[in-house]
């Protein structure tokens, strides 16, 4: 009985192992010359690489893709949309407690941003900082204004809240 059930087990692994053949597929010879890089024109890069004076700031994600969905907004495509070179428009994007107001030229360029998150996360370098300096603080409210225009340098300020016990502390930090 045993020798008929191990000739069994045999028999199907057998059959399983020739299931597995190589597949084989004819590709045509596609030469590397003939590729070419596709580019993409990026609205308003100036406004979306904004750098400030610290590197190591990481901003929150609920901040760029609010930045992202507003440099990517096309004025031109709006019905209100007039090619007379004088006229700047106002738009605002409104996401929960944050929003941006931004100014657009004829083109569709930014040419300047007010902008106001609340509860958005402090990044690690700036928390660490204000961590050393407070200690036995918490933080209780973030808030963060972002001012940007095309011919001037953008500044950002981080405004926290920070507790401990029934005491509480307001304190800024601002970099351009």
């Amino acid at each position: 009985m045993k020798t008929r059930i191990l000739g069994l087990c045999l028999l199907g692994l057998a059959n399983l192992l020739s299931a597995q053949n190589e597949i084989a597929m004819v590709t045509n010879d596609v030469t590397h010359n003939t590729y070419k890089p596709k580019t993409v024109n990026v609205n308003n890069a100036q406004y979306l690489n904004v750098s400030f004076n610290n590197n190591d700031l990481q901003m929150a994600e609920r901040i760029k893709k609010l930045q992202q969905i507003a440099a990517n907004y096309d004025i031109t495509k709006d019905p209100i949309y007039s090619t007379n070179k004088t006229v700047t428009y106002d738009v605002l994007f409104e996401s929960n407690a944050n929003f941006i107001k931004a100014v657009y030229d004829y083109n569709g360029d930014i040419l300047s941003t007010e902008e106001y998150y609340e509860g958005i996360r402090v990044p690690y370098e700036l928390s660490k900082q204000v961590a050393q300096e407070f200690p036995g603080w918490s933080f209780n409210l973030n808030r963060c204004k972002i001012t940007y225009a095309k011919s001037g340098a953008a500044i950002l300020t981080y405004d926290m809240l920070l507790k401990k016990g029934h005491q509480s502390k307001s304190i800024s930090r601002t970099f351009r």
